[in-house]
């Protein structure tokens, strides 16, 4: 990603705009003495110490090639979470920033202007995917795994760090109107816009007594589910536009494990097989109950012999 560095100020001359109250994205860079800056002449950029153009390289899982984009975050007030950024475990009249990434940043940009609904569409939109297409390196939802590392290094380049996140293929459209259910526990949004979720058993119709609509608005005790949280765990995986791409997606991420990390798909592979053992056990009860009402229900159907 080739960046221009005159629209972004240094952490040393940052101007700011107290009566601009929009939410922003922010982006955070470290530049420093040893970061090779370019002049662009046509559509071609030639090195040159002066230059005010940078190359960030994307996401080295090898870590030998330094980044320059650190960080892509959102706030209602950027200027308050680029503080937090900055100034953490330091205090202030007693107080102390807690949640940041440090000053390990030199250049910031903020971007205002975004389409705000009610609820705070950038954080889950427009932030989700910046840092997808972009991949900053202290960004949580850009870091790999050792797993995901293994698979990268041995597919020899086949696997991209793209081919392992999580598909995403709603439009800030389709996260304002699960709100605007979901504020309502509207239950005709769910029919419409999920896919089917069955609870009962398909041969006896019985619903394991812990068993729960993982779609529904509401946690087992009953308390309201958190909007956000609600998107990740219920919209993400039940949408009718993500349940096709998330099922091509998860097979493929276990044939990547099959294909290059086959130690840990053994493991997987016995895992699951004890995860069932134990599951039967713990369920013995009712699995006794549902095979009972499934023979009596079998006999039932049986024809009458002449």
């Amino acid at each position: 990603m080739i960046i221009n560095l005159d629209k972004f100020q240094s952490v040393k001359n940052f101007k700011v705009d107290f009566t601009d109250s929009r939410p922003g994205i922010y982006f955070l860079l470290n530049i420093n003495e040893k970061t090779k800056r370019y002049i662009r002449s046509g559509n071609e950029y030639f090195e040159n110490k002066y230059g005010n153009y940078v190359i960030d390289h994307g996401m080295d899982i090898t870590e030998r090639i330094p980044r320059v984009l650190r960080y892509i975050g959102e706030s209602s007030i950027p200027i308050t979470r680029l503080a937090d950024h900055y100034f953490i475990g330091q205090r202030v009249d007693n107080s102390q920033f807690k949640k940041g990434i440090g000053p390990v940043f030199t250049h910031i940009r903020v971007i205002k202007g975004f389409k705000r609904f009610e609820y705070d569409t950038i954080r889950l939109h427009h932030e989700r995917l910046l840092v997808r297409k972009y991949l900053p390196e202290l960004n949580q939802a850009s870091q790999l795994t050792d797993n995901q590392k293994i698979i990268i290094l041995n597919s020899e380049g086949k696997v991209t760090p793209y081919d392992l996140l999580k598909p995403y293929l709603l439009h800030a459209r389709d996260l304002f109107k699960a709100y605007q259910a979901w504020e309502k526990e509207d239950m005709k949004y769910i029919e419409e816009n999920f896919i089917e979720y069955k609870l009962e058993r398909p041969s006896t119709g019985l619903i394991h007594p812990n068993k729960r609509d993982p779609r529904l608005y509401r946690d087992r005790k009953g308390k309201k589910i958190n909007f956000g949280r609600w998107v990740n765990d219920s919209v993400l995986l039940y949408h009718k536009k993500q349940i096709e791409a998330a099922k091509v997606w998860s097979g493929s991420v276990k044939s990547f494990i099959k294909k290059y990390d086959p130690d840990r798909y053994e493991t997987n592979r016995i895992k699951n097989k004890e995860y069932t053992r134990n599951s039967y056990v713990k369920n013995r009860e009712f699995n006794i109950i549902n095979a009972r009402l499934y023979r009596k229900l079998k006999n039932k159907k049986q024809p009458e012999l002449l």
